[in-house]
């Protein structure tokens, strides 16, 4: 078994379908599974382009599934017996599926390598259920964006993933245990500063390419990095109309025409709505956001991780840790505000209440919490609402 953690922008499903074709390449049968057939799918057209671009032949790629259709490269199975036979007759050479169709008998030991991607979300005993279908095993993502899921109750440590028991009580993955991908491509050195520093014990740094991705022509969202915009109000628990303003007054800022984004030295151009991704905590906010800015990229942290843009803009929407719904574990949650704010590449605008930063923690576990916000606060530059 090999582990490949990919932290944000480090190129977790490029790398993975490089390492397809050259075990093609070798004359492996491989394998894809993951928690969703949209998972899947992306990773299957990766490595369609990665064969491409190296005008590799013989990559055949086919998804068992029932919802996805087929395309020009990814023929599409609707049963086990097609995607088996598939196999065993050599018109394909990649099979990807859920762990439905991996850990049935009958895929024992069907290919030689099985890579399960977004293994970051997924369960130990969903990845030893379908171990049996390979002789190796390749496991890529990140415990530390979004969590597994979980639905009901569970014993003490099944509700980590199979990364998770692999990283214990680190951050980041040993040498001895797998290997860290510790380049950026995606995110400015001053926003990597503040990831690497919370989320990956300081190993992350960024790509030289990206240090000239920067704004200009903005009154006071120049550069590129961290920014604050604190908004006083009270009583809001998941939805607040002063942010609901204030991000429209930022997005209307930075939709003017002398602002420009430097994609690379000397490359610059007018950002449009689709350069900014609008994130909020709570579907109640997501919904008042998209009613004011409905030609906007809006969502909660869950829909936008695997993406990327810019500018990022951060509604915390909770008025105080108090009124928080769910508690401080959902709305201060390490994954989610490691997810939010590593979306954007030269931004990332932060909207909210003061009083989120001074929270009564009764546990350590809360202190910790606390503590990853409060440092995002304290490497940005405080912007004041009446000056967007």
């Amino acid at each position: 078994m090999f582990a490949i953690q990919g932290p944000p922008g480090a190129g977790k499903t490029f790398t993975g379908a490089r390492m397809i074709c050259e075990l093609v390449k070798e004359g492996k049968r491989i394998g894809i599974t993951a928690l969703s057939h949209k998972v899947i799918r992306k990773l299957l057209e990766e490595v369609v382009g990665a064969a491409k671009e190296a005008s590799q032949e013989g990559v055949r790629c086919i998804q068992r599934s029932e919802v996805e259709e087929p395309t020009e490269e990814i023929a599409i199975a609707r049963k086990n017996e097609e995607a088996w036979a598939a196999l065993e007759s050599g018109r394909a050479k990649v099979l990807g599926g859920t762990s439905w169709l991996w850990s049935r008998e009958a895929a024992f030991e069907a290919v030689d390598v099985l890579f399960i991607d977004e293994a970051g979300q997924m369960g130990l005993a969903d990845v030893l259920a379908v171990s049996q279908a390979a002789k190796s095993l390749v496991l890529i993502g990140d415990p530390q964006q979004l969590e597994r899921p979980l639905k009901g109750s569970h014993p003490d440590g099944a509700e980590k993933s199979a990364l998770e028991h692999l990283l214990g009580d680190h951050k980041t993955i040993s040498a001895d245990t797998g290997f860290l991908l510790p380049r950026t491509w995606r995110l400015h050195p001053t926003i990597c500063e503040f990831t690497s520093e919370l989320f990956y014990e300081e190993r992350l740094q960024s790509e030289v390419l990206t240090h000239s991705r920067v704004l200009a022509g903005h009154p006071c969202l120049n550069g590129a990095g961290l920014w604050f915009v604190p908004v006083e109000h009270e009583g809001n628990r998941n939805s607040c109309a002063k942010e609901v303003e204030i991000v429209a007054r930022i997005v209307e800022g930075l939709l003017k025409p002398e602002v420009r984004w430097f994609r690379g030295a000397g490359h610059s151009r007018r950002l449009k709505e689709a350069d900014i991704l609008i994130v909020a905590p709570y579907n109640a906010q997501v919904a008042d956001l998209s009613a004011r800015l409905q030609k906007m990229r809006i969502g909660t942290v869950d829909k936008f991780q695997g993406q990327e843009a810019p500018v990022v803009i951060y509604s915390l929407t909770t008025s105080s840790p108090e009124e928080a719904p769910r508690g401080m574990e959902f709305l201060f949650s390490l994954n989610r505000l490691n997810v939010a704010t590593s979306r954007g590449m030269s931004a990332v605008i932060v909207v909210g209440s003061p009083r989120l930063f001074e929270p009564e923690c009764r546990t350590p576990r809360q202190m910790q919490l606390a503590n990853a916000l409060c440092r995002y606060r304290e490497l940005a530059t405080i912007v004041d609402e009446a000056d967007l």
